[in-house]
């Protein structure tokens, strides 16, 4: 393959993968197909492997020893205002100087790049995603064929729409190692990803708790297929202590684990969690692997568990009531933090507008199976709030659309309430774990901050330098100062006036690799 890039030997590989799947004797394929019909997916699940045959991409990476990126505003991360006509230095994937703009004279040794008077910012940072979910809901042909294909679709949405950095929390292992090597090696376009893997998920008997979409396989062949459990499922703390181990020798670099008392319904199911001894063995389990612990916690029982208990993040805002002073107050006193991911929680008002983004941009996003199965599924979310359910209906389903809707209000009275109060409320989305939340989503969890009357400046501090602190990473990203990693972006327009800005993001670098450079002139 002379003259290819490693980006187009590596999708060639996909169609070589997928030949040799082809050759599988049929009626092997057909047992081993039917036993993943048999339980996968009853909840939104997912399966891997089969990738479309023949997919490639143009996509090659664009790097350059040394560099000076000027004619530019820049924001850094850290201070709440734009500073004007600056430049930026470059060398070896590292940012040696951020300067006044000079005489680029005293550069000629260095690939010098006009940005058009755009505004560079630090790379964002997403800490709350699901980038190995498929986006399906039930098992077809189709699907298995194209699952590596969207997989690859969701790291390419991811970093080309600005997010350098995401934190994983949830996904099937082999999967997340293998496309976060592919992206680290810049073989696909995607952003780096800290992972906890697996999370370690309670279940009573044949009762699971959150996520309640994702059971636990314990056949090989299926576990094959889906590159291990999207979820490990222990019952007993001697499990859970197995289960933390298993992820940290996968290499791990959070553990996750969830607390969720019972369903999203007026008419709830109450939902099993570990015991407080449990949870005490998972944080254990951190402090000898020096990894840090996150907890699941859409309800106030959740949050006071995860304060009183010593997590280090909380994942989702409560939404069943307002949460207490005293709580919020223990919070920060412990140096906690927390994502409040209000993009997933409020996507239940605007089935409308999911409905014409998967119309007008679905391609782009989604492999056709995927984009016809989540389809069919906001359809469905859409049709359920439009009727009165009777009891056994709401008791049935784990996310009561109605209620969700009605209970957003306390998720955003929350939000308001931790910033007010100082708490560290960082920026995640929850994109990749239910149905609506695509991959290059991102600004519309920005925009329910600013709805809320929070100044965007501070939003977007807290997208890149609160959240590079938040998952320990402040020496290397997350701002534009000396000695940082060259995780940049560029935009048009001002970000601090308008958000809007981020919607259309020209120029992706992490550590000094242009992943993206529309309409500036590179070589």
């Amino acid at each position: 393959m002379g003259g290819q890039s490693a980006s187009q030997e590596r999708f060639e590989e996909f169609g070589e993968r997928a030949e040799g799947w082809a050759a599988m004797d049929r009626r092997e394929f057909l047992r081993t197909t039917a036993a993943v019909s048999a339980g996968l997916l009853a909840g939104g699940g997912a399966l891997s492997s089969f990738p479309e045959v023949g997919y490639a991409s143009a996509w090659a990476p664009l790097s350059f020893p040394r560099l000076v990126l000027y004619n530019c505003s820049l924001f850094d991360g850290i201070q709440g205002h734009l500073q004007r006509d600056k430049m930026v230095v470059v060398e070896e994937g590292r940012i040696r100087a951020v300067e006044p703009r000079g005489d680029l004279g005293a550069f000629s040794h260095y690939e010098t790049v006009d940005l058009g008077g755009r505004t560079l910012l630090p790379g964002l940072i997403d800490n709350h995603v699901h980038i190995t979910v498929p986006f399906i809901n039930r098992v077809t042909l189709g699907a298995i064929r194209q699952m590596d294909r969207q997989i690859v679709k969701n790291f390419h949405s991811c970093v080309m729409g600005g997010v350098t950095t995401v934190r994983d929390v949830g996904g099937f292992p082999a999967k997340v190692i293998e496309f976060r090597a592919m992206a680290d090696a810049n073989e696909i376009p995607g952003p780096r990803v800290i992972s906890s893997l697996s999370p370690i998920a309670a279940r009573k008997g044949d009762d699971l708790g959150a996520p309640g979409s994702a059971p636990y396989f314990t056949n090989p062949v299926i576990k094959w297929f889906l590159g291990g459990n999207y979820a490990e499922r222990p019952t007993r703390v001697e499990e859970i202590e197995e289960a933390c181990d298993r992820m940290i020798a996968l290499g791990a670099q959070w553990l996750k684990t969830l607390h969720q008392d019972h369903t999203f319904s007026y008419y709830p199911r109450p939902l099993p969690n570990h015991s407080d001894e449990g949870y005490r063995a998972i944080l254990a389990k951190g402090r000898e692997a020096g990894i840090k612990c996150a907890l699941h916690e859409p309800l106030v029982s959740g949050f006071k568990k995860g304060v009183d208990l010593g997590f280090h993040t909380l994942e989702h805002t409560p939404c069943d009531g307002e949460i207490p002073d005293a709580d919020i107050e223990k919070f920060m006193k412990q140096g906690m933090a927390i994502m409040p991911t209000m993009v997933v929680q409020g996507d239940v008002l605007i089935t409308d507008q999911l409905l014409e983004l998967l119309e007008t941009h679905g391609e782009e996003l989604l492999v056709p199976e995927s984009l016809e199965q989540i389809t069919a599924q906001v359809k469905e979310l859409k049709a359920l709030q439009s009727r009165d359910l009777s009891e056994d209906e709401q008791r049935a389903l784990h996310y009561e659309p109605r209620y969700s809707a009605d209970m957003f209000a306390n998720v955003q009275a929350n939000v308001k309430k931790l910033v007010a109060m100082g708490a560290d409320v960082g920026i995640g989305t929850d994109i990749g774990n239910p149905s609506t939340q695509l991959f290059g989503r991102y600004p519309d969890e920005l925009r329910h901050f600013a709805a809320l009357g929070i100044p965007n400046a501070d939003i977007l501090r807290r997208a890149t330098s609160l959240n590079a602190r938040i998952i320990e990473r402040q020496d290397r990203i997350g701002s534009i100062e000396k000695g940082r990693e060259a995780d940049l972006i560029a935009v048009r327009g001002d970000p601090l006036a308008d958000l809007r800005a981020l919607d259309r993001v020209d120029v992706v670098m992490k550590g000094g690799i242009f992943v993206k450079s529309e309409g500036v002139e590179l070589g």
